[in-house]
């Protein structure tokens, strides 16, 4: 589904010039967009471009079509705006032209179900630059591709194609049709693309590492693991594997589901683990740990004369209980980033969506995600359920596993406790501090771990997030 930029009313007639050379009988051309979007300079200039002598091009605005003998064969230039139903269309003689003679279709939506399958869809939009001019083509019959490619290549005046519209024309999903989906915190975006019953999911990452996202998906399936395939790469751009919509978050029902689905996710983890991260991911050093609180004094508290007290506090209970173990860990591993795949056994039930940003670290920092999630709350049974099943998968000391899973749940809540903040005070985003309630509650309950005694004076300082302070926040953010 290419998407052109036509620079000028210029840039439209070359265009309009270069297609009309590669049309032929029984080619339909279906103009769609709104008055002035610039279908019918579009369509004179591809007209005139094909007649033998000179001569004015109307709009059949009133006429409803004009007829014309070009060096091509007979065309039709048809405005439908006028009409109200499939019957009068017929009774113009439009459908049967269809079959012989090239049709150029203004407000082709009153075609309804008349409109050839092997049409060329052309929809035109104006743009903030007032004489530029953005055109969408969309097609099924594959004749299209090969003559699209060569009109783009033959157009002397430069057509500018959208960087996505040129990397889904080298694949078979040009002509899909998209769906945009709902994002997440970052700067990428998924729009889910279909063709008939495939589907795929078209991911960028403007502001990110697209190919860290295909190398760590890779390092996933080659331990057995359901992340998505890479069917299609370049910067910023990936196509990937549609690894459906079965969240957990909208699964976990009940206490009982709630529990059999994570501990799928825990086998997931328990597999991964069995593995070295890969040699070139950051550590997640307690010294890295540490640091990654200061956006809780900065924007959560406004204490920046707390963050290095906080941090000089924290570093030696990571170190002495959350040392980097050299195991991959996700981040964002919990429910909303989590699938149940059907057709799939064991660890690789559990679809694995977010893991760009990945570090090498301690294993109970995914867990801590998935158990401590700020986005919904976890049922007792089922937290105490993943831990159990952790730890005696992986054999691990139970005491000392607990103790870095408190440690590490205060770190990552106090971190997400200042990039919810942030989020809000900087790009409006208020959506996030619905969770930060949630997210304090998480700090509280597991500051009661001896091994967190020293951070308690600090946080005790920290303001809670109580209706007024939320409510001071929401009066400093700005308004969209």
């Amino acid at each position: 589904m290419p998407a052109l930029t036509l620079t000028s009313p210029e840039a439209t007639t070359d265009f309009a010039r270069a297609l009309g050379a590669q049309l032929k009988p029984g080619d339909v051309l279906l103009l769609s967009g709104s008055i002035g979007a610039g279908k019918t300079h579009f369509a004179r200039a591809l007209i005139q471009s094909l007649l033998s002598e000179p001569e004015d091009v109307p709009s059949p605005t009133f006429t409803l079509v004009q007829e014309y003998e070009t060096d091509k064969g007979p065309l039709w230039h048809a405005d439908l705006y006028r009409l109200g139903n499939t019957d009068e269309i017929i009774e113009l003689g439009l459908v049967d032209a269809f079959s012989d003679a090239i049709c150029i279709v203004e407000w082709p939506d009153r075609l309804g179900d008349l409109a050839p399958e092997s049409a060329l869809h052309m929809s035109f939009s104006t743009m903030d630059a007032e004489e530029q001019r953005r055109l969408v083509l969309r097609w099924t019959d594959p004749a299209w591709t090969d003559r699209i490619a060569s009109t783009m290549e033959v157009t002397p005046t430069p057509v500018r194609e959208s960087e996505v519209a040129a990397f889904l024309r080298r694949t078979r999903w040009h002509d899909a049709e998209a769906t945009p989906m709902t994002g997440d915190a970052s700067s990428r975006s998924y729009t889910r693309l279909q063709r008939k019953s495939e589907t795929a999911i078209l991911m960028q990452d403007p502001n990110g590492d697209a190919a860290l996202f295909a190398r760590l998906a890779r390092h996933l399936t080659g331990l057995g693991l359901s992340a998505p395939h890479i069917y299609a790469e370049t910067t910023g751009i990936l196509l990937i594997e549609d690894l459906g919509d079965g969240l957990l978050a909208g699964l976990a029902i009940t206490p009982e589901i709630e529990t059999r689905l994570y501990l799928t996710a825990v086998s997931a983890l328990v597999a991964l683990h069995a593995h070295p991260a890969p040699a070139s991911l950051p550590v997640a050093t307690p010294e890295y740990l540490a640091q990654a609180i200061d956006l809780a004094f900065t924007f959560y508290a406004q204490m920046p004369d707390l963050l290095d007290t906080a941090t000089e506090t924290l570093q030696p209970i990571l170190a002495q209980y959350a040392a980097p173990e050299g195991v991959m860990v996700l981040r964002d591993f919990h429910a909303e980033n989590i699938l149940l795949l059907k057709g799939r056994t064991g660890a690789a039930r559990a679809g694995l969506l977010d893991f760009q940003d990945a570090l090498s670290g301690h294993s109970a920092y995914d867990l801590v995600s998935l158990c401590r999630d700020v986005r919904r709350d976890v049922h007792p049974e089922t937290e105490q359920a993943c831990l159990h099943a952790y730890i005696t998968g992986t054999d691990t000391d139970a005491e000392a596993f607990r103790a870095a899973y408190a440690v590490l749940g205060v770190q990552r809540n106090l971190r997400i406790l200042g990039v919810f903040a942030r989020l809000a005070l900087t790009q409006g985003k208020t959506r996030y501090l619905d969770f930060l309630p949630r997210t304090w509650s998480h700090i509280q309950a597991q500051m009661i771990h001896p091994a967190l005694e020293p951070m308690r004076p600090i946080i005790s300082r920290l303001p809670p997030p109580d209706a007024a302070f939320i409510q001071d926040l929401l009066s400093r953010c700005p308004k969209h």
